[in-house]
């Protein structure tokens, strides 16, 4: 954990007179952590998970085989997956 001291403080002040601000000032209505969510991605989440990179590879040449997107190809396999243990596929 980094801990901002007066020296820190002053070079960020400096850098930013320099180089102009470059974080947008947060309106009134708007909080730090607030995410603006893209319309399509609506009711979705990501699932970050780790592969070997030989998988991620294949994944990306198949999509490029199959003329499709790579998170096409992966939903296609969760949906398997889900109809080999008896769940419904999902979208």
């Amino acid at each position: 954990m980094s801990k901002t001291t007066p020296q820190t403080k002053q070079s960020r002040a400096k850098l930013s007179t320099i180089f102009g601000d470059t974080k947008p000032e947060a309106t009134a209505t708007e909080t730090p952590t607030e995410r603006i969510e893209r319309a399509e991605r609506a009711g979705q989440t990501s699932m970050p998970f780790w592969v070997p990179i030989a998988a991620k590879r294949q994944l990306r040449v198949m999509a490029a085989e199959q003329d499709t997107t790579q998170q096409a190809l992966m939903r296609e396999a969760l949906n398997l997956l889900f109809t080999k243990y008896g769940r419904p596929p999902i979208g």
